[in-house]
Order: C-alpha cells, then sequence, then structure tokens
C-alpha cells in the first residue's frame, strides 16, 4: 500500500472536497471558436484563453515582445502574485500563426500590447461567442476556458505540476481540484488494464 505524505493526504482531502469549476470540452471550445472565426480579434482573444490557461487580464497584459515564435512560448506575467512572476508557456503553430498575422495586419510594435481593448469588452466578446454557440450563460465567462485548458492538459496526461506552472499557481492545493475529472473522464483506460 503506497502512503502519501501527511501534507499531501491533507492537500488532497481540501482539493478533493471542492467542487470542480466549471468547464468546455474540447468539442464545444471548437464550436465556440467557429462562431468567431470571421472576426480576427474575437478568434485571437479565445484562442490565447483557450490554449494557455492565461486569466483575462493576463492575456490582456501580453505584449509582442513576449512572444518567441522561434521557441514556440508565450511569457506571461503572473498578475495575481504580488510580486508578478513571469512563467513561460509553451504554445501550439496555429496559434503562432493567429498571433503573427494579427501583429503583421495591425503593424504592432515590440511594446504594443497584443490585443487593445478593456477586461469588460474581453468579457463581453465570450458572453456573445458562448451565447451564439448556444451553451448556458453560467459558463459564459473568460475564467471557463482557463478551467477548460486545465481539464484538458489533466486529461491529455500532462504532470500536474507542469499544469500548475502554466496556470500560475503559487499552491498546488488550487491546481489538484483538476484532478477529480480524471475519474469521470478516463474509465476507458481501464480496459486497457491486465489485472
Amino acid at each position: 500500500m503506497i502512503m502519501l505524505p501527511t501534507v499531501a493526504r491533507k492537500d488532497l482531502c481540501i482539493a478533493f472536497s471542492k467542487e470542480l469549476p466549471r468547464y468546455f470540452h474540447k468539442h464545444e471550445v471548437d464550436a465556440i471558436l467557429e462562431e468567431v472565426k470571421k472576426y480576427p480579434k474575437k478568434h485571437l482573444l479565445i484562442s490565447l484563453l483557450w490554449q494557455t490557461g492565461a486569466r483575462v487580464s493576463e492575456i490582456l497584459n501580453i505584449r509582442v515582445k513576449d512572444i518567441d515564435f522561434y521557441g514556440k512560448a508565450i511569457r506571461i506575467t503572473t498578475l495575481k502574485q504580488k510580486k508578478r512572476p513571469q512563467r513561460v508557456i509553451p504554445v501550439k503553430g496555429n496559434l503562432l500563426g493567429l498571433l503573427g498575422t494579427h501583429i503583421a495586419t495591425n503593424e504592432l510594435k515590440r511594446d504594443y500590447r497584443i490585443l487593445n481593448i478593456t477586461r469588460q469588452r474581453a468579457f463581453q466578446i465570450v458572453k456573445e461567442a458562448v451565447l451564439k454557440a448556444d451553451f448556458d450563460i453560467e459558463r459564459a465567462h473568460p475564467h471557463t476556458f482557463r478551467h477548460s485548458f486545465a481539464v484538458y492538459a489533466v486529461l491529455s496526461g500532462v504532470p500536474i505540476l507542469v499544469v500548475k506552472n502554466w496556470l500560475g499557481h503559487s499552491n498546488i492545493q488550487n491546481t489538484l481540484i483538476y484532478t477529480q475529472v480524471l475519474g469521470n473522464d478516463t474509465k476507458q483506460f481501464i480496459e486497457n488494464m491486465d489485472f
């Protein structure tokens, strides 16, 4: 029998006593992105929320110089912590393509913010897109994409400590809550186990 250290057991109990936050499945995010595909700025906002797991305020703080096209990563400043540490989130080529096109089209300089919109406008864009895709109003929030990113990462087998770093959590307890989804969404893996 494997015993967890006392602190870890306590962390797990706290994490599992919390309700799993609302999130989108990948096919739902695809449907939302389909609703905004004709609007490059809206599409970019939702793509950044979905593919980085960053908070909306952090997304709106990204500048051209924070994007590493060669290293395929974005440097995000964690705004929720006092010392404002930075974290590096790897990104896929499709998101880099959207960013490159947006930067070129809008002739953005190195110090320019990628998205020059307010937080309120970002909320409005997300709400409109989610409702147009015919999903419930309770999930029509930028933070839902952060939860969706975390759940998708866990389901994809990303180690929990990596997810913690990507999200910029200072405490692992905040990240452990996403492992609750494993019980429901990975039942098919038991079939491949030979007892």
